[in-house]
């Protein structure tokens, strides 16, 4: 599949407008705090927009451009080396990067949290030391630390005291699409930017730019499946999600036409478990736990998304009766026992009886329509 352009201007950056000017409101004062926290829905341009303001900050050539907006010269050295993702200066953490310890134990272990020891060899300790590229920039070194609410308890306490104590021209921005895991301490001591997911024009002119390879019988699928998030959307394309809309969908269709098969869950089980398995064999340090958690949660947006739009087609009927309409009140607690279901997701219940559980529901919703 072909890979997304590199963006490292935040006017390129498609959506986010709000989030766009609190951080160039910071550059143009000249005052950056040393500690962001970008936090919204996964896959709606918080990585790329930490990366465009994280390139804007190491520039040297960042200042006012000819509508007297802070950006920088897009042909710059700096900007050329954060798109080829080797600027000395720009660290990216993620969960991946225990493979890459010094420590054997941090190495072998699962791939689920973001290890104290992945955050001492890859943050604090590159913090202390002097910036490779000198220049007349706004700060010296970056840090993006993407799904931080991965950190693990201990990991968050020595994040903390970075925090507490930032060496001078370094900035930190933690990516998160959960942010409540992430300790009150660190909250308070980081400016909080929010974003959201895109609406139908700026995804839609995502679409135009992402090189992804579409037919007309899927895009409007892939629309309503993505639901404003890019991220969603490469994902669906590149793992073949549209075979989802196959198999799923029927089985819904039967669950709202009053008819049930308790061996569908098998079929919908059998999705997320092919897909946990294919993820852990391309990387031998996953967790397959983990990969199931992942997998059964993206399912279980897919299924949500099913009486999202039925709820928003019956709704716009004439022959809606208001908040207390039968078939109203049946798509809302679908909605709710799917909530149910991601509860079960995070404990250690089986996959197939999750969602054996989940289809249950759905057909017993009928009892009072």
């Amino acid at each position: 599949m072909p890979t997304a352009p590199i963006i490292t201007n935040l006017d390129e950056v498609i959506g986010q407008t709000p989030a766009k000017r609190v951080l160039k409101a910071a550059m143009q004062s000249g005052r950056v705090h040393h500690a962001w926290i970008f936090s919204g829905p996964s896959g709606v341009g918080k990585l790329t927009t930490a990366r465009a303001f994280a390139a804007a900050l190491l520039d040297p050539t960042t200042g006012p451009n000819l509508t007297g907006e802070f950006a920088p010269d897009p042909a710059s050295t700096v900007q050329r080396l954060v798109r080829a993702g080797t600027h000395p200066d720009l660290h990216y953490i993620y969960k991946e990067h225990a493979v890459l310890s010094r420590d054997e134990k941090v190495r072998k272990g699962k791939q689920t949290t973001i290890a104290k020891e992945v955050l001492e060899e890859f943050l604090t300790e590159p913090a202390t030391r002097t910036r490779v590229m000198i220049g007349d920039s706004l700060i010296g070194k970056a840090f993006i630390i993407d799904e931080s609410e991965l950190i693990a308890p201990v990991g968050q306490n020595t994040l903390l005291k970075t925090l507490e104590e930032p060496p001078a021209g370094t900035v930190i921005i933690l990516i998160t699409a959960n942010e409540e895991k992430l300790l009150p301490t660190i909250r308070s001591r980081c400016q909080r930017v929010g974003f959201t997911s895109l609406d139908d024009a700026e995804f839609d002119a995502w679409l135009r730019i992402s090189n992804l390879d579409i037919e007309n019988t899927q895009r409007d699928w892939l629309r309503s499946f993505a639901a404003g998030s890019p991220g969603a959307a490469r994902l669906a394309m590149s793992c073949d999600l549209f075979t989802w809309r196959v198999i799923v969908e029927p089985i819904l269709t039967d669950i709202d036409n009053r008819k049930f098969d308790i061996e569908a869950s098998a079929r919908i089980s059998d999705l997320v478990n092919d897909h946990a398995e294919a993820e852990t064999k391309a990387n031998a340090n996953a967790s397959k736990d983990g990969a199931n958690k992942v997998w059964s949660r993206r399912m279980l947006a897919f299924i949500a998304e099913h009486y999202r739009r039925a709820l928003r087609r019956h709704t716009g009927q004439s022959a809606y009766q208001g908040v207390d309409d039968p078939e109203t009140a049946r798509i809302l607690a679908a909605i709710e026992a799917i909530n149910d279901a991601e509860g079960y997701v995070a404990t250690n219940v089986s996959t197939a009886l999750i969602f054996e559980n989940l289809l249950v529901q759905l057909a017993s919703q009928h009892a009072g329509v």
